[in-house]
C-alpha cells in the first residue's frame, strides 16, 4: 500500500471513529425528567414528556434521524446500542400556531416504557369547559412509545394547563398540570348584533343568527362534548335564496387566536368566516377549463392517457388520464411507470386514500414516495401543484343521455399537488364525457357580539 493510501486509509478510519463517537455521545444523553405524570389505574403511569407551541414541532434526540440514514450500513446489534431512548419525534408543517402535548407511557410494575394509546386526552379551562385534541400523532419503535396530541383550540391566556385524561376501555379520569408555553393576551375586538349581511359581487351573504349546539352526543368513548355556536348562514341574489351552492364552510375565530369551530360559549365576540363553493353541476358559476375526450368506463382494465395540459389564469395543470382501481406511485408529484417501491392498501380498511414509503438511498440522502390506492373505482389523476388555497377543481361526467355526473374528490385530499377523482357510476352509464371544472367561492366575514349561553338557545348580551 502506498504512503498516500495508508494516510487516506488513516483519515477515514478516524472520520468513521469520530463519527461512531458524536453517535453515541448522541444517543446515550439522559432526557429530563417529566413536566407532569398521573396513574391512569389500568397499570400505566402517563407521563407529559414536554409541551411545545408553533407550526414546526419536535421532541426527543436528532441524532436519531442521521442514525436511522445508517441503519443499512449497520450491524443491528451496534445500531441497537447506539439508538437512543428517546428517540426523535416530529409534528411539522400545521396550518397556523398550535399547542402539542408529547405523552408516553411506563408500566406502573416494572418502569418500563409501554404503548400510551386508547386514552381520550381534553384541556379544561377555568370555566370548565372541554377542548379537544384536533389530531395526534403517534411513534414508536420496539421498546419506546410516543403520542403528541395536537391541541388547535385551548384556553391560551392561562399560565397553567389543565389536561383531562379518560381511558376508553375502563372510563376512568384523572387531571393533571403542566405550564403554558405560549401565553396569549385576547385582542380588543368590537361585534355588531345578528343578523348581519355583506356583499360579494352580485351576490349576498348573510349571518341570520347563532345556534346553540353540542357536539358529542349521544357520547362515544373517543369524542369530547362540546358546546359551541353553529351560524346560521344565507346565500342570496337580491331577496331570492340561491341553489346550486355546497353548504358553507365556515370557521369561527376567537379574539385569542383560537381558530375552529368548537370554541365554546364563554368568548363575548368572535368572528365568522364562510366560504360558498358551486356545486360541480352548477353550469352557471363552476368555471369549466377543459373537456376531455369521450370515453368507455365500463370493465376498464388499462390506463386511458390523456395527458392533457389546461392553463388556468397563471397555473398549468395537467390531466393525467383515467386509471383503473389499483395503486399508483408518485414522487414529487411524478407518476412513476416503474416504480422502485411496492405499496399496499390503505391502512384501517378504507377503500381509497393515501400511503407513503422512504427509502435511504444512502447515508445522506432519503428519498419519499407517496402511492395511490382505489379499491374498486376507477380514478382520473390531475396534476395542479401550484393551485390557489381559495380555489377548488372539480371533475363532472356528461354521459350519452346528456346526464351530468359528480366525481368523488378523495377524502384525504391532495399531495404533492396530484389531486384524485374517483368515479362512481351507476352501471348503466357506459360512456361519459369528462369535463375539469374550477370552483370558485364567495367569501365573506363577520365580528359578532355573541349571545349569552343558556340551556338551547341565547339572549343578546
Amino acid at each position: 500500500m502506498t504512503l498516500s493510501a495508508k494516510k487516506t486509509s488513516v483519515l477515514l478510519a478516524g472520520l468513521a471513529l469520530v463519527l461512531l463517537g458524536g453517535l453515541i455521545f448522541l444517543g446515550t444523553q439522559v432526557s429530563r425528567g417529566p413536566l407532569a405524570t398521573v396513574a391512569l389505574g389500568d397499570g400505566r403511569i402517563l407521563q407529559v414528556e414536554g409541551v411545545t407551541y408553533g407550526i414546526d414541532h419536535h421532541i426527543g434526540n436528532r441524532s436519531s434521524r442521521l442514525l436511522w440514514r445508517l441503519t443499512a450500513w449497520l450491524p443491528g446489534r451496534l445500531y441497537e446500542r447506539l439508538a437512543p431512548k428517546n428517540p426523535e419525534s416530529n409534528i411539522g408543517s400545521l396550518d397556523s400556531p398550535a399547542l402539542v402535548v408529547w405523552v408516553n407511557a411506563v408500566s406502573e410494575g416494572t418502569g418500563t416504557n409501554v404503548d400510551c394509546q386508547g386514552i381520550r386526552v381534553e384541556l379544561v379551562s377555568e370555566q370548565g369547559e372541554h377542548f379537544e385534541s384536533a389530531t395526534s400523532s403517534w411513534s414508536g419503535g420496539q421498546k419506546f412509545w410516543r403520542v403528541g396530541h395536537v391541541f388547535k383550540v385551548y384556553p391560551r391566556n392561562e399560565s397553567k394547563l389543565t389536561m383531562q385524561v379518560t381511558t376508553w376501555k375502563d372510563d376512568k379520569t384523572n387531571q393533571m398540570e403542566f405550564p403554558n408555553p405560549h401565553v396569549v393576551r385576547p385582542e380588543a375586538w368590537t361585534g355588531l348584533n345578528l343578523p348581519q349581511q355583506k356583499q360579494a359581487g352580485d351576490l349576498t351573504i348573510v349571518l341570520a343568527g347563532l345556534r346553540l349546539r353540542t357536539d358529542g352526543v349521544p357520547p362515544k368513548y373517543y369524542v369530547t362534548r362540546s358546546v359551541y355556536w353553529e351560524p346560521v348562514w344565507e346565500l342570496r341574489r337580491g331577496r331570492e335564496k340561491l341553489d346550486g351552492w355546497n353548504k358553507p364552510e365556515w370557521l369561527a375565530e376567537d379574539p385569542l387566536g383560537n381558530q375552529g369551530k368548537y370554541l365554546g360559549t364563554n368568548q363575548p365576540v368572535l368572528r365568522f368566516s364562510a366560504s360558498f363553493y358551486p356545486a360541480a353541476t352548477n353550469t352557471e358559476a363552476a368555471q369549466l377549463l377543459a373537456t376531455l375526450p369521450q370515453t368507455a368506463v365500463t370493465n376498464q382494465q388499462s390506463i386511458v392517457w390523456w395527458n392533457q395540459t389546461v392553463q388556468s389564469e397563471s397555473n398549468t395543470l395537467s390531466v393525467l388520464g383515467l386509471f383503473p382501481a389499483g395503486n399508483y406511485v408518485f414522487q414529487e408529484g411524478v407518476l412513476l411507470t416503474n416504480s422502485p417501491v411496492s405499496m399496499g392498501a390503505v391502512s384501517g380498511g378504507a377503500p381509497s386514500g393515501w400511503t407513503g414509503q422512504s427509502q435511504a438511498v444512502n447515508p445522506l440522502k432519503v428519498v419519499h414516495y407517496n402511492g395511490h390506492y382505489s379499491k374498486n373505482d376507477s380514478v382520473i389523476y390531475v396534476s395542479a401543484p401550484k393551485l390557489g388555497d381559495a380555489s377548488r377543481l372539480a371533475m363532472r361526467l356528461r354521459d350519452d343521455q346528456g346526464r351530468n355526473w359528480v366525481t368523488k374528490p378523495e377524502s384525504q385530499g391532495a399531495v404533492d399537488g396530484i389531486y384524485p377523482f374517483l368515479l362512481t357510476l351507476p352501471p348503466e352509464v357506459n360512456q361519459v364525457t369528462p369535463e375539469l371544472l374550477l370552483l370558485k367561492p364567495v367569501e365573506a366575514e363577520f365580528i359578532v357580539k355573541v349571545p349569552v349561553a343558556t340551556g338551547g338557545g341565547g339572549a343578546q348580551r
